[in-house]
């Protein structure tokens, strides 16, 4: 009596739950996203391997001596008390041209199939509309071939094997639990050299299937051939380097030589080419026997009649490893098995994708609405207050502040390096030694900067002295000596200006990048307008520093802090007075060039914090806050037609980059396609 099917064990319905949710993750294209449990036959053409799918299914399956398979077959059987039936689909994972489609389209080919018999010639048809991708698969559904054979036919086809997928899905009392996938005969010779890359191809495409970590990779393995020269046994041993999920099938054990069969008996039994999961030996109908319409009931027998009565297989002790009953169960089994110990890991990694797609898309820009006029007003908008944001430091965003506070150090940095060094009775005097001291900003040396000696500064004063009677300090002098130190503070103001420049220029660029970079029409005029005005307010801020200069090197300093300018000048006369000559008395010191001396550096020191105040309030003022509170506007003018633009078009400028529209349509349908597979899972309460 032959075993019994999974269909017939104590947890069938089970067995038929596990199997309608890998059935169901599969119809959607499941595999394509995450590593499904998968009962793969691969063997090479010739090995019986479509004798062994027709045992297991129980229908017809094309066949040809040729390469009739020129395409992936998927067989789900389940176990159903109504009567038996089979719907052909076709499943598309790639498109015309061989690309991985995201989401493949599983879609019904013709109607339900009622009678076995017509398996094959609906089988033929759907492969068929595979091949001809450019034509409707409804143009198939009834397609006669008229006793054309397969190689003749394929002639005609647009396309000469493809990766896509017929699937049969068979229901029925007597069908087992199992879904398993058949892939083409492993070739190594062809008749036509046109049809030479088909060996690669295949060879490939079986690589690609038996490589995933959860298919159980059935090797049929023909006993005519010796076991070493069969291509899928290397192909296995390549894809599964212990042995760890690869079933051996050996077929045709009836055309063994005579005096090899113990080579044989040691595989199956294990000790030699052993494999974890083990082999099975299976006897199917000869050519003669499918010619003269041997019926599967018939073929069972006769296999089981073979084991019982052939030697060496009627002494062999392990029978559950004899016949395909016993085969199918074990397939049966392992599937099952593979499929409740993953069902977890899978649903948590599709979550885990989910996460990740989720992720990338927060990196990409939203997709924009139907009014272009809306969606750029929008968008400038946005950008214009990101970049006021970074003027305000709105948000906690200082970045840019960070540097324009390094510019502004360095611009007192520079504007310190023109101070002067006064210099009295060998004596050096640092107008801005306690300023310079406390900030701890700044490690320059005397010897780089200027000295101006007391000998120097009466020079000035005899210059200056002209009709004036003794005893009488010339204006002139004084404020010849102040012009003198206040015409380096441009060269320091203006760079800094222009340092602060090229920051904003880069904030602005990147402010504009993030907003506008994915059109490819629009950035550059966004860009363009941005760059001129900020252009245009260096510009005004470089006269407004000019007019400042024009103001501190007048012809009459100016202060009224008239307290702390006598404060300090006498301070400092009377630093210059003991520093003086000491062996002079009071009537021979140079009194009036000592005074010079002090009211110079007095003023100095005032006019410098002053200077340096006015010019950096300038640049933040004139030159930063100005630009942030205009740019939104010159955005919005960046929207208009240009001079010569007669064919202008708005929606031209929101044209999106091909390569983030295409990213982002991509993770939204394979966020689509894992969220139906979760789905899925959840509605079998996984």
């Amino acid at each position: 009596m032959a075993p019994a099917t999974i269909g017939e064990s104590s947890y069938a319905k089970n067995a038929v739950k596990y199997i309608e949710i890998l059935n169901k993750l599969r119809s959607i294209g499941a595999q394509s996203a995450v590593d499904l449990p998968t009962v793969v036959f691969c063997g090479n053409q010739s090995a019986g391997k479509s004798s062994l799918l027709e045992a297991i299914s129980g229908i017809q399956l094309p066949r040809s001596d040729g390469t009739c398979t020129r395409c992936v077959m998927e067989i789900r059987l389940i176990q159903s008390s109504s009567d038996w039936s089979c719907q052909v689909s076709l499943r598309k994972e790639y498109d015309a041209h061989e690309k991985k489609l995201i989401r493949p389209e599983e879609s019904k080919f013709g109607d339900i199939i009622n009678d076995p018999d017509n398996v094959e010639i609906v089988a033929r048809r759907a492969q068929k509309a595979l091949l001809n991708p450019y034509s409707s698969p409804e143009d198939y559904f009834n397609h006669d071939f008229e006793n054309i054979n397969y190689v003749d036919d394929a002639v005609d086809n647009e396309l000469k094997f493809t990766k896509n997928v017929v699937c049969l899905e068979i229901k029925g009392p007597k069908v087992p639990n199992l879904s398993l996938i058949d892939l083409p005969g492993i070739i190594r010779h062809v008749e036509n050299v046109e049809d030479e890359r088909f060996i690669k191809l295949i060879e490939e495409l079986v690589e690609d299937y038996i490589s995933k970590e959860q298919s159980i990779v059935v090797a049929t393995i023909s006993c005519k051939d010796e076991i070493d020269n069969q291509a899928i046994v290397t192909l296995a041993k390549k894809a599964d380097k212990q042995g760890l999920r690869t079933l051996g099938v050996l077929t045709k054990p009836d055309t063994i030589e005579e005096g090899t069969h113990d080579n044989w008996i040691k595989i199956v039994r294990g000790d030699a080419h052993s494999l974890a999961l083990g082999y099975y030996v299976v006897r199917n109908p000869k050519p003669k026997e499918l010619k003269d319409g041997i019926t599967f009931d018939k073929a069972r027998k006769n296999e089981m009649r073979f084991f019982e009565e052939e030697e060496p297989w009627r002494s062999f002790h392990l029978r559950d490893r004899l016949g395909v009953n016993h085969l199918q169960k074990k397939l049966s089994d392992l599937l099952i098995h593979a499929i409740k110990r993953t069902l977890p890991s899978i649903r948590k990694e599709i979550e885990d994708k989910l996460e990740n797609i989720h992720d990338e898309l927060k990196q990409i820009p939203e997709q924009l609405g139907e009014n272009p006029r809306i969606e750029l007003f929008r968008m400038t908008k946005k950008c214009a207050d990101s970049i006021r944001e970074e003027v305000t430091c709105s948000n906690d965003q200082t970045d840019l502040w960070q540097e324009i506070n390094k510019g502004l150090k360095n611009f007192k940095y520079n504007l310190c390096s023109t101070r002067p060094i006064f210099e009295i009775g060998g004596q050096r005097f640092d107008i801005l030694q306690e300023f310079i001291k406390s900030t701890n900003e700044f490690d320059d040396k005397d010897d780089e900067l200027l000295i101006i000696s007391e000998t120097y500064v009466a020079d000035i004063v005899n210059k200056a002295r002209g009709r004036l009677l003794p005893g009488f300090t010339p204006y002139s002098a004084v404020v010849s000596l102040i012009k003198m130190l206040q015409k380096k503070w441009k060269t320091p103001a203006l760079d800094c200006l222009h340092e602060i420049n090229e920051i904003m220029a880069q904030h602005v660029n990147d402010s504009t990048d993030n907003i506008f970079s994915r059109f490819p029409s629009l950035i550059g005029r966004m860009k363009f307008n941005a760059m001129t005005f900020l252009e245009e307010c260096k510009q005004n801020t470089e006269k407004y520093i000019d007019f400042i200069n024009e103001v501190e090197g007048g012809d009459f300093p100016f202060t009224l802090d008239e307290g702390s300018m006598i404060v300090l000048k006498n301070e400092y006369f009377n630093k210059f007075h003991e520093a003086s000559t000491p062996h002079m008395d009071d009537n021979q010191k140079p009194l009036d060039t000592l005074e010079i001396m002090a009211s110079a550096m007095a003023y100095f020191k005032l006019a410098f914090k002053r200077y340096a105040d006015i010019v950096s309030m300038t640049i933040i003022h004139a030159f930063i806050d100005n630009f942030s509170k205009v740019i939104e506007e010159k955005f919005l003018e960046a929207c208009d037609p240009m001079e010569g633009e007669e064919d202008f078009e708005l929606d031209e400028l929101i044209k999106e980059d091909e390569n983030i529209s295409g990213r982002r349509n991509s993770l939204l349908e394979t966020e689509k396609h894992l969220r139906s597979m979760l789905a899925s899972l959840i509605r079998f309460g996984y």
